[in-house]
């Protein structure tokens, strides 16, 4: 027989434990609808709208006051009613239910490549079962256990392909990437229907003989600081309402305020908590923020930090690694190009805006033109001269910011063609 729960009938299904009801999620968004029960023997067939092919989760708590745990994971919705049935659950007694957003889970696996390393075959594919068994009590990464098989045809009609399996025990990344592995495989047997999650709402789930992880977005980071060192912001901050070790990159970006200087942003890879704002103007106010990514996507910009940079002061140091070399035109010896190439310096305390390359002829007054000196950008390393080439050259090059003209660089000598 099938039972309908109304919406009405709520606190007397509660005190018998088998209750069906939505509830508002903690920090959790509800998805739109409501979520509707038919009782058939002893199972529950919980069912509820899907507007959007969002990602579901199937929540439970007894009583409202102990926290809620996940009964399933990554249910995707297609636009239509989704109905999940759990098994035996009038009799297990659990009370109230209730469905959240969730973002899209990542299928975790072993690389082909190390798989092949593992099983030692690969004849036209490995085939991967993968069961997760938790957290790593140590480093807090996912675990589990992958099965390798892969089938080898013995090349004579008749005779049965020889199939070559292994077992291995892997630990995951939040970003899904294999840390470590060791064979042969250990811990809990395989299941299935495997579901945990850890204290930063990390969920790692079984789906048949497929594994996936599902972390939340990050909230905004907290205690940015940003601390001017020559022309770069020393830029720190705290990662807030995630695992830390789930980030995946963080954006830091600097703003200029009521300046038409340019937005200046740069990205850290990883878990770091530190990074630098390069290339910032002198004397410019600058709203700074931090955001956070995870495979769940990127949360919101921390509340930001303004800070204004000093006054232009220090010059940027001699430019390096200057090198000089010809272009042979194989015409007139008055109309060869030489090539003058340098590393950046130390930009001093605000961004390199030209260089100033000059050329000298080594004694020859003669040789034409000399000296001579081009501009190019702070953004250029490179410089073109259209010189006679019998006699030798020397080069320097200078670097200017807005502090005025740093040092010339120590000659290096070109010889003639």
């Amino acid at each position: 027989m099938k039972t309908r729960f109304p919406s009405a009938l709520a606190l007397a299904w509660l005190l018998t434990a088998t209750l069906l009801t939505p509830r508002p999620a903690t920090a959790l968004v509800p998805p739109p609808g409501s979520l509707t029960a038919t009782v058939s023997n002893n199972n529950l067939l919980l069912s509820f709208p899907t507007t959007t092919t969002n990602y579901y989760g199937l929540q439970t708590s007894p009583d409202l006051v102990q926290p809620w745990t996940n009964l399933q994971a990554g249910l995707q919705g297609y636009g239509l009613v989704k109905t999940v049935t759990l098994t035996n659950a009038i009799s297990a007694g659990q009370g109230f239910y209730r469905t959240v957003t969730q973002p899209k889970p990542m299928q975790l696996l072993l690389p082909q490549g190390t798989a092949f390393a593992i099983l030692g075959y690969d004849c036209g594919g490995i085939s991967e079962q993968v069961y997760l068994t938790g957290f790593d009590p140590t480093n807090g990464y996912p675990t589990g256990n992958v099965d390798l098989k892969t089938s080898c045809s013995a090349g004579k009609a008749g005779t049965p392909p020889s199939v070559h399996t292994a077992s291995v025990t892997v630990t995951w990344d939040f970003a899904g990437n294999v840390i470590s592995y060791s064979t042969p495989a250990t811990g809990a047997p395989a299941n299935p229907m495997f579901i945990a999650t850890d204290g930063f709402n990390d969920i790692v789930y079984n789906a048949g003989a497929n594994a996936f992880i599902m972390v939340p977005v990050p909230a905004a980071p907290t205690d940015v600081t940003a601390v001017q060192s020559g022309d770069q912001f020393q830029v720190a901050w705290t990662p807030n309402g995630v695992n830390p070790i789930a980030i995946t990159s963080s954006t830091l970006t600097a703003t200029p305020v009521n300046s038409t200087n340019s937005v200046l942003t740069t990205t850290v890879t990883g878990s770091g908590t530190n990074g630098v704002i390069l290339s910032l103007q002198p004397a410019t106010e600058y709203q700074i923020t931090a955001v956070s990514t995870t495979i769940g996507g990127s949360g919101p910009a921390s509340i930001p930090t303004n800070v204004t940079t000093e006054v232009a002061s220090i010059v940027p140091s001699a430019p390096t690694n200057v090198m000089a070399s010809w272009t042979y035109t194989d015409g007139p010896i008055t109309n060869d190009t030489l090539i003058a190439t340098w590393s950046a310096p130390a930009p001093g305390d605000s961004p390199i805006d030209q260089y100033q390359i000059t050329i000298t002829s080594n004694g020859d007054t003669s040789a034409t033109p000399s000296p001579s000196t081009q501009t190019v950008s702070g953004a250029t390393l490179t410089a073109y001269f259209t010189a006679d080439s019998n006699p030798g050259w020397s080069v320097t090059v200078q670097a200017h910011n807005a502090a005025g003209w740093g040092p010339s660089s120590t000659p290096i000598t070109l010889g003639g063609l």
